[in-house]
């Protein structure tokens, strides 16, 4: 069966997640998810791709993009992951996949922009590796909870600056209020593929790409009657 067309928009946010394939762990240790980052910032610069949010864990990473280009995004992990499948199997004395299948990716609209930053920025809280996001070194939340520039990757701040007044303490408020219902819907957008917005931003891209983006209501549809 092909796959579907990936649902990509110009300056639009993406959250864009992969693993390892069968949870296998994709990183060794922070030197390896150093040099994963470095690249990662190199060829998203390379491909026009804004980096906005990003948590590096042992067998999976997250990412909230805004690509400038409808191809940026695929040739941005298409680069990287290709360039560190390579590295990590030579490394391990290893062959075969070591991602599970492409990356998986759901377009934003605005309010879910910060729902997904929110959800990234937990991921190590929510992994029982840290108490405070703050203190764990591979993710976005360092620079969100606290001001300060992102050292490992050039961080777009201008809409977190904007919504949170420049200030961490507003930010760490906003992450306790994470609703299970956004965080559940965030998790189903990364497993369809599917646009995580209002019903009427859904409706009015379905208009723009001619394409059902909503979910298919369960069972199977009722055969036609037949005439007599």
């Amino acid at each position: 069966m092909a796959r579907k067309a990936r649902v990509v928009r110009a300056a639009e946010p993406v959250h864009a997640t992969a693993r390892g394939v069968g949870r296998t762990p994709i990183f060794r240790h922070g030197f390896d998810k150093r040099k994963y980052l470095k690249r990662f910032a190199l060829v998203a610069e390379q491909e026009k791709v804004e980096v906005h949010g990003y948590c590096i864990l042992d067998n999976h990473v997250h990412f909230l993009l805004v690509p400038t280009t409808l191809d940026g995004l695929a040739r941005l992990f298409h680069r990287v992951h290709t360039w560190w499948a390579q590295y990590f199997n030579k490394l391990r004395h290893r062959s075969g996949h070591l991602f599970q299948s492409r990356f998986f990716s759901c377009l934003l609209d605005s309010q879910h922009y910060f729902a997904a930053m929110r959800y990234i920025d937990l991921n190590p809280r929510a992994a029982n590796l840290v108490k405070d996001p703050a203190n764990f070194e591979f993710s976005s939340a360092r620079s969100h909870l606290t001001g300060r520039p992102d050292p490992a990757i050039l961080l777009m701040m201008e809409n977190w600056r904007h919504r949170f007044s420049n200030n961490p303490q507003r930010y760490r408020e906003f992450l306790k209020e994470t609703p299970r219902e956004e965080w559940k819907r965030i998790e189903q957008g990364l497993r369809s593929g599917l646009p995580v917005g209002s019903d009427d931003w859904i409706a009015w891209l379905e208009q723009e790409t001619h394409r059902r983006l909503r979910p298919s209501p369960p069972g199977r549809r009722p055969l036609a009657r037949q005439c007599a």
